[in-house]
């Protein structure tokens, strides 16, 4: 039998996961506009400097999660960071929950998990279309896929408009549970530093005022090796300056932070997170739309946020996905009139 052909629209964890998890039983094609994998669980060099500037750790809520942390564990993929809560003064408070971070950095994990897929990055997708027997996901510079299934794992907004640019038309219950879903940004400001920043082992700070959101030292954190911080700012300061100048933003943040060394000139960068974090999210791990052929949303939106939440709609994704196409095939494999055969 010829195997199914699903594409999955974004290569970070979610879309990585259902990926993965496909590929047992499927042809899977994995697109993202990208340069690279790992959507949040990124990485940006600045000379001789690391940073981890999407998300910064992980950790395990469930045994299904656990499981697969272990095992990115023993390949080398993850290591453990800390254990309990940042608070504003570095200090700890101890909660049960080892924190992860790649090995050597987050987007190492991503790597990890994309090797044996067939992953397009640099593939801007412009819509997302019915075709006479499943899918046409149309690319803006190299033509168009076709699927028996799609899984899209980008941020709702970018979803409803793919849909909308190939026509789909999602049922009013389908419209109303993804437009229910919100996010609030985040600017995260990168920058290398002439000397130690200050911060403590484990190298990160949760200021409870101000500007700043989380502040992390990547040199301690053991992503660079030189010193080099991480600054994500607050929702409210993101949504008031979210077009401001780079240096305004970068001035204002290293004025809160108050470092222990000064940045090195010409060597920062900010970063506009515009769907950071998952503010209002749809209950479930994933959302079916109503049809022949499978589509479905998933992501950190859905059923819970972070890295954890992100994996576990993936899985649920794909095997939502599987589910579908074993019912198509079935249906497909039926004799005319109407009587089914047995299953392959």
């Amino acid at each position: 039998m010829t195997r199914p052909r699903v594409v999955v629209l974004g290569a970070g964890m979610a879309g990585l996961t259902a990926a993965r998890r496909l590929a047992r039983s499927c042809d899977v094609v994995v697109v993202d506009k990208g340069r690279g994998v790992g959507g949040r669980l990124a990485t940006r060099r600045i000379g001789g400097a690391t940073f981890d500037h999407g998300a910064q750790f992980l950790t395990t809520h469930t045994a299904e999660f656990a499981a697969a942390v272990a095992e990115w564990t023993g390949a080398g993929a993850v290591v453990p960071w800390f254990r309990g809560r940042i608070g504003p003064d570095g200090a700890t408070d101890p909660d049960g929950h080892v924190r992860f971070r790649g090995a050597p950095t987050m987007n190492a994990l991503a790597k990890h998990l994309a090797v044996g897929l067939d992953v397009r990055t640099g593939s801007r997708v412009t819509a997302v279309r019915h075709a006479a027997a499943g899918w046409t996901v149309t690319l803006a510079d190299a033509g168009d896929l076709t699927a028996d299934a799609v899984v899209v794992t980008a941020p709702v907004p970018q979803t409803l408009a793919l849909l909308a640019a190939g026509g789909v038309d999602p049922t009013p219950h389908e419209r109303d549970a993804l437009h229910a879903v919100t996010y609030e940004p985040c600017l995260a400001l990168m920058t290398v530093l002439d000397g130690p920043s200050g911060l403590d082992d484990p190298g990160a700070v949760d200021p409870a005022s101000g500007p700043i959101d989380w502040m992390a030292d990547n040199q301690v954190k053991g992503v660079s090796a030189v010193p080099a911080v991480t600054i994500h700012a607050t929702p409210g300061f993101s949504h008031d300056h979210w077009d401001a100048p780079d240096d305004e933003v970068a001035d204002a943040l290293l004025a809160a932070a108050a470092l222990g060394a000064d940045p090195v000139a010409g060597a920062r960068s900010v970063q506009r997170w515009r769907y950071a974090r998952p503010v209002v999210e749809h209950p479930e791990r994933c959302l079916v739309l109503d049809g022949d052929a499978p589509l479905v949303c998933a992501g950190d939106a859905f059923g819970g946020a972070k890295v954890e939440g992100a994996a576990r709609s993936g899985a649920a994704a794909a095997d939502a996905v599987a589910a579908a196409l074993g019912t198509v095939s079935r249906r497909r494999a039926a004799p005319p009139g109407g009587v089914r055969g047995s299953s392959p």
